[in-house]
């Protein structure tokens, strides 16, 4: 999942009312190809984690909305409020670009890390400059740009002439351990628990997929009577999770590899939302998600 800011509420870049009027300016959607030219990733954990709060924080404030032509009044408040976008009152505007840059800034002076209180980015078009020269690491491998398995939380997503975004959940791939130089792993990332605002068009199986995790876990983690209904600005709690990947062989079943894997063969449905399978059929050589025991 990443926090976007991509337009106003009239889905244009200026002109709309200060805030977020329709809960879309701001957001947190699932990763897509803009196409995006690298990512930007720092080598401290808990510099990427405070990134991805902040990030997640704006998204969710509707007093934070998008307009290229009031860009800076989001700063300007997160100074007021002492850097945390949550605390933000006062109807306010960003860009993609601004409002990452303040978020990099605020996590800087919340960490006493200069670099990133300093850094001189303002833009898409300079933002990969200044954020390396802040302690960043460029990465520009076909991995981390075609899919969002291999990304971080905290990554930062950059297309130099046109949009930026900040990454609020690892990847299925990702290395918990986040080396800067993002090697593969096993096939697992750990998570701590994450919240989530539903958004028009969105159902607990979405949301479910886009966090590797399923919507029956979802729907009892969150004492969701009838996973088919949730509610627009509904808060869902994402608990803690693990995701494996399993590659399918000659002779497998659904019902033997939730039976292998989830110690329950009746837990196979789960595997196939997960995958968003709509039969059983699967084949030697497929690569699975399996989602935690």
């Amino acid at each position: 999942m990443i926090s976007n800011s991509g337009h106003d509420e009239n889905g244009r870049y200026s002109g709309g009312a200060a805030g977020d009027q329709t809960g879309t300016e701001w957001q947190v959607i699932p990763w897509y190809n803009r196409p995006w030219n690298c990512v930007l990733r720092h080598p401290k954990a808990s510099v990427r984690k405070l990134i991805a709060q902040l990030a997640k924080e704006a998204a969710n404030n509707n007093k934070i909305g998008y307009d290229q032509n009031q860009r800076e009044t989001f700063w300007e408040q997160l100074k007021k409020v002492g850097y945390y976008p949550s605390k933000i009152t006062v109807k306010c505007e960003a860009d993609c670009s601004a409002g990452v840059c303040a978020i990099v800034r605020a996590t800087g002076y919340l960490l006493g890390d200069t670099k990133l209180q300093k850094h001189s980015g303002t833009y898409t078009g300079n933002m990969r400059a200044a954020l390396k020269a802040a302690g960043f690491e460029v990465l520009t491998a076909s991995k981390y740009l075609t899919s969002g398995d291999y990304l971080l939380t905290g990554d930062i997503l950059l297309n130099d002439g046109a949009h930026t975004a900040t990454v609020v959940s690892d990847g299925a791939k990702a290395t918990s351990g986040g080396s800067a130089s993002g090697g593969t792993s096993g096939g697992s990332a750990a998570n701590g628990e994450q919240t989530y605002k539903v958004k028009a068009g969105d159902t607990l199986s979405k949301i479910a997929a886009a966090y590797g995790t399923t919507y029956q876990k979802l729907a009892s983690y969150n004492g969701i009577a009838n996973p088919n209904i949730i509610n627009v600005g509904q808060i869902i709690k994402i608990p803690a999770s693990g995701v494996t990947t399993y590659t399918v062989k000659k002779g497998d079943s659904l019902w033997a590899i939730a039976a292998a894997k989830l110690g329950n063969g009746t837990r196979y449905n789960e595997i196939k939302t997960m995958n968003g399978l709509t039969s059983d059929t699967i084949h030697a050589g497929q690569v699975l998600k399996i989602p935690a025991k």
